[in-house]
C-alpha cells in the first residue's frame, strides 16, 4: 500500500453557516447524554467505553474551552446561545474536574497502578463482568484502574485552562489540595531514572493492564524496527510537552492562590528545564520532526506519527521548532484527504487497519490543529479542520476513529479518487473528546 503516496487533499467550499450550526448543535448533544454525576462518560452507552477515562474527559473539556475561546472573540451573532454554551461548559468543566478530584490515587497499589495524586484511567461502576474474568486490573482497584500515565499533566494543566477562562475561585480552592498532590505524584513518580524526562513502566505484577500508558494505549500501537520488544521505562514525546505545560500551571496558580512555596518552585524549575534540554534528544534531523518515543536504553523510535504534533498544543517547541513539525504533519505521508493519519504510511509498521499506526482520529487531528493555531499556522489548522468535519459529515456520528484507505484495495466498484473513507469497526459511535473536537474545528470557520 506505501505506494500510493501522492497528495490527494483538494480544498472544498466553506461550510454554510447552518451546516456549521448543526455540527454544533449534534455535538453539544452527544456531550450532554454523555455527562453523569462524577463528570462524563467517554463513549456512548452501546459502545465500548461507557465510563469514566480521566484523559478522554480532560481533553474534552481543553478542546470545549478552545472552541469558546474562540467564539467568545468572533462574528457570531447569537450571544444568547453563546451565554448558554458557557454556562453549560462551566458545569461540565466543574464536574470533569472535582469527578476526577474525588477520584484521585490515595496509596500505592502496584495491581491497578494507583500512586497518591494520580489521575485515574478509568472508573467502571459495576465493574463489566467480562472484565473480571481477564483480570483487568479495575477489579483491583473498586472499579479503578490508573494506567494512564499523560493524565495527571492534563489534569494540571485543565485546571489552570479551566480557571483563566472562568475565574471560579471557589473551585480553584476545592480542587488545590488535588493539583499539590498531582504535583507531588509528578515530582515523585514521573522521572524514573532520573534523566530530566518523563517516562513510566507497568508495574501490575502480573503483567495486566496497559502497557502502553498514553492515548496510543493499544498493546501494539508502537514497535521497534526489529519487531523485538521494546525496552521499559517508556518516553513517549508529546508527555514531555504535557509535563512542561503542567508544571508551569502549577506554578501560576500556586502564585495565584499566594501558596507558592521557594523550595517547590526550584524543584518545578530545574524540571522544565531538564524538560526543554531533553526534548532535543527526539529530533530526527532527516525527518525535521521529534521521534514518536524513546525506550529505556534512550534509543529513540524513530516513527514519524501524529504525536509529535501535540507538542503545539503545549508549546514546547521554539518557533522554528514549530514550522519544521507543522510542515512535516502537512505532507502527503501523513496527511490524507479526510485529517492526519496517527502513522506515516512510510512508517516500518505502518497499517491502516491498525487502531493506532495509521487510522484517523478526530480529537488527535484537533489537537494539532489547536496546537498549529498556536503559533500563528492557521490555514494549516483550518486545512486539517476541513479534512476532518467532512469525513464526519459523510460518517454523521462523532466517531472515535476511522480509515483512509488506498482505493486500490477496493476490487469493485471501481473508486477513480485515490484514497477511500472507510468505517473502522470497532469504533465507538459517540465518543465525547470527537464532539468536542467538532465544537473546535467548527470554531475554526466562524
Amino acid at each position: 500500500m506505501k505506494e500510493v503516496t501522492e497528495q490527494a487533499v483538494v480544498a472544498a467550499p466553506a461550510f454554510e453557516q447552518d451546516i456549521l450550526v448543526e455540527f454544533w448543535r449534534k455535538a453539544v448533544e452527544a456531550l450532554q447524554e454523555l455527562q453523569n454525576p462524577l463528570g462524563l462518560m467517554a463513549s456512548g452507552q452501546s459502545d465500548h467505553f461507557h465510563a469514566i477515562f480521566g484523559r478522554d474527559s480532560l481533553w474534552t473539556v481543553k478542546l470545549a474551552l478552545k472552541a469558546a475561546r474562540r467564539f467568545q472573540t468572533s462574528e457570531l451573532q447569537d450571544r444568547d446561545a453563546f451565554s448558554s454554551y458557557h454556562n453549560w461548559l462551566h458545569e461540565l468543566a466543574s464536574n470533569v474536574l472535582l469527578g476526577l478530584a474525588q477520584l484521585q490515587g490515595q496509596q500505592v497499589n502496584d495491581a491497578n497502578e494507583e500512586q497518591p495524586g494520580r489521575i485515574v484511567h478509568e472508573y467502571w461502576e459495576p465493574v463489566p463482568p467480562n472484565m473480571v474474568q481477564a483480570h483487568w486490573p479495575v477489579v483491583d482497584g473498586n472499579g479503578r484502574y490508573y494506567g494512564a500515565f499523560d493524565a495527571t499533566f492534563l489534569f494540571v494543566s485543565t485546571i489552570a485552562q479551566v480557571d483563566d477562562y472562568f475565574n471560579d475561585q471557589a473551585l480553584l480552592e476545592k480542587l488545590w489540595p488535588h493539583i499539590h498532590a498531582a504535583l507531588l505524584w509528578m515530582l515523585s513518580w514521573s522521572d524514573l531514572d532520573q534523566d530530566g524526562l518523563v517516562e513510566y513502566a507497568r508495574r501490575n505484577p502480573g503483567g495486566y493492564g496497559l502497557p502502553n500508558q498514553v492515548w496510543k494505549d493499544s498493546s501494539d500501537s508502537v514497535l521497534t524496527p526489529d519487531d523485538l520488544s521494546l525496552h521499559h521505562p517508556l518516553a513517549w514525546i508529546e508527555v514531555q510537552g504535557y509535563a512542561l505545560d503542567a508544571y508551569d500551571s502549577y506554578l501560576t496558580l500556586a502564585t495565584k492562590l499566594g501558596r507558592l512555596d521557594a523550595h517547590l518552585q526550584q524543584q518545578i524549575e530545574q524540571r522544565m528545564n531538564s524538560l526543554r534540554q531533553g526534548l532535543a534528544a527526539f529530533w530526527m534531523h532527516e525527518e525535521q520532526i521529534p521521534a514518536m518515543a524513546m525506550d529505556g536504553r534512550k534509543q529513540t523510535i524513530p516513527l514519524v506519527s501524529s504525536n509529535a504534533g501535540h507538542l503545539l498544543w503545549s508549546r514546547a517547541v521554539n518557533d522554528q521548532q514549530a514550522s519544521q513539525i507543522s510542515e512535516r504533519l502537512m505532507r502527503a505521508d501523513m496527511l490524507t484527504p479526510w485529517g492526519i493519519r496517527t502513522l506515516s504510511d512510510q512508517a516500518y509498521c505502518y497499517d491502516p487497519f491498525n487502531y493506532h499506526r495509521g487510522t484517523v482520529w478526530p480529537f488527535d487531528n484537533a489537537v494539532i490543529a489547536a496546537g498549529m493555531e498556536n503559533y500563528g499556522f492557521d490555514e494549516q489548522a483550518r486545512t486539517i479542520a476541513q479534512a476532518v468535519l467532512q469525513a464526519l459529515a459523510t460518517i454523521d456520528n462523532p466517531v472515535e476513529l476511522y480509515m483512509v484507505l488506498p482505493s486500490q484495495v477496493i476490487r469493485a466498484p471501481q473508486i477513480q479518487q485515490l484514497w477511500a473513507l472507510v468505517d473502522y469497526r470497532q469504533a465507538c459511535n459517540v465518543q465525547a473528546w470527537t464532539a468536542a473536537a467538532i465544537l473546535y474545528m467548527v470554531s475554526l470557520f466562524f
